[in-house]
């Protein structure tokens, strides 16, 4: 069976068993996500690519060694970005620079607080169950309907909505005890 057709579980157990072809269709399926975080983070491409490569190279590592995600890829992905962007910064002790940001804005902050209240959102979501990040970002972030995320989760339609509203009360509680 061609890789392309299998889901991202299948594809993670065959990351986990070593088959690159696997792990090669995630990244494909992956990269833009990853690259967008990356590119939001650090404010330059340069510094984007290095740290979309590494955290590649964190999960597929992680995945070969029994750990990495299970069932949801890409928001264990994402927050593999967030953490070597911040292992970037402890090991450089620098902010990222402003001047080298391209002529592509993908949403910069308008000020410094709305840049930490980012930071806070990040860790909020990263603080939260695997199961309700990957319902978060299939329904607010890539905005698919509760029908549309069903079969994606294997569940029903109501209870993707049911699931959907514990996550965004779960990311709120997470975000307001973050910021008191």
């Amino acid at each position: 069976m061609l890789v392309r057709h299998l889901d991202d579980p299948e594809l993670i157990s065959g990351a986990r068993a070593g088959d690159s072809d696997a792990y090669g269709e995630l990244y494909r399926r992956h990269f833009d996500a990853a690259y967008a975080a990356a590119r939001t983070l650090t404010r330059n491409r340069s510094d984007a690519d290095d740290v979309t490569s590494e955290a590649f190279a964190r999960v597929l590592h992680a995945s070969q060694s029994g750990g990495g995600p299970d069932v949801s890829f890409r928001p264990y992905l994402v927050a593999t970005v967030r953490n070597v962007f911040y292992d970037r910064l402890r090991r450089n002790r620098e902010l990222p620079s402003r001047n080298l940001a391209d002529a592509i804005d993908f949403g910069r902050p308008d000020s410094t607080t709305d840049w930490i209240e980012g930071v806070f959102a990040s860790d909020a979501l990263a603080s939260l169950a695997e199961r309700w990040r990957e319902v978060l970002l299939l329904t607010e972030v890539e905005g698919l309907s509760a029908a549309e995320v069903a079969p994606l989760l294997g569940l029903s339609p109501n209870a993707v909505a049911a699931l959907a509203y514990r996550a965004r009360e779960g990311l709120r509680q997470a975000y307001n005890s973050l910021c008191a």
